[in-house]
């Protein structure tokens, strides 16, 4: 039997788009999250982590921790600078126990604040990425936050994604993906791809644009570093790492079905069994 999913409060993307793949701009960034027609990344990750906790994740969605909210406050400078200031705001200075400060918040309903200093990295971030000629090119080129959605052939799964920038000539497409981290180094930031799953990222972005647009891309990233100096960089996603992503996919879509037809979604060794950890080489 297939599970009921939570109901979404807005139209979903299957009521936006009718059947078929396609992409579409304007879709809001509230009604791109409220959507449940459709599987995300994000979520693909938690099915990785246990059938459970993808359930969890639609029920109770994400939590909104302090450098999440960082993060989605340089992606809109960078890529939404329209929008920067209708979402957000710089606090003043001062108790934000003072009366002041509450009329300030109330005066600013509906906006994120931000702290002087936050503000200030996201412009240097900006600033940054604007000196970087390749990384400034793609974002001049690209189309901004394209809603994607197409069905999997094998399992039969919606599923939704929302590049950061796509930029499409005759004979080339790039999708570039920004991401804020501690270290844009080359060594660093690929330790971070494998520690947040970025190669599934990367395989299920480079799956809906084959789908969609009927032709292949690469796939880059843009980390920018959250402290001093901010520093960018610009990097292509090997092949090793786009296979790797295809694989976590394929399993993650297939355990998703089977849970569907089922209507059981267990968590960590669902059949109380034990098993012995494995010491990693780094820790040796």
């Amino acid at each position: 039997m297939t599970a009921v999913l939570p109901v979404p409060t807005k139209p979903s993307l299957l009521d936006i788009f009718g059947n078929g793949p396609y992409s579409k701009l304007g879709i809001s960034h509230e009604d791109y999250h409220a959507d449940r027609s459709c599987v995300s990344v994000s979520s693909l990750k938690e099915m990785l982590r246990s059938p459970a906790h993808y359930r969890a994740y639609l029920d109770i969605g994400r939590k909104e921790t302090p450098s999440l909210m960082f993060g989605t406050a340089a992606h809109v400078r960078l890529l939404e600078p329209q929008d920067f200031a209708q979402r957000y705001v710089v606090a003043p200075p001062g108790d934000r126990r003072t009366k002041a400060y509450k009329d300030f918040e109330a005066a600013n309903a509906g906006k994120a604040i931000l702290t002087a200093d936050e503000a200030a990295a996201i412009e240097r971030i900006a600033a940054n990425v604007d000196a970087h000629q390749g990384a400034a090119a793609l974002l001049r080129r690209g189309l901004k936050e394209v809603t994607l959605i197409w069905q999997d052939a094998e399992t039969g799964i919606w599923i939704k994604a929302r590049p950061d920038c796509l930029a499409i000539s005759l004979d080339t497409g790039v999708c570039l993906d920004l991401k804020t981290t501690e270290d844009a180094s080359p060594n660093a930031f690929v330790r971070a791809c494998a520690s947040y799953s970025y190669d599934l990222q990367a395989a299920v972005y480079l799956d809906g644009l084959r789908e969609v647009f009927g032709r292949d891309f690469d796939f880059c990233f843009l980390p920018a570093e959250k402290s001093e100096p901010h520093g960018v960089a610009l990097y292509g996603a090997p092949e090793d790492m786009l296979e790797s992503g295809r694989r976590k996919f394929r399993r993650a879509l297939r355990q998703l079905a089977e849970c569907r037809q089922t209507n059981t979604w267990p968590s960590y060794q669902p059949e109380g069994d034990y098993e012995v950890l494995e010491w990693p080489r780094w820790a040796r």
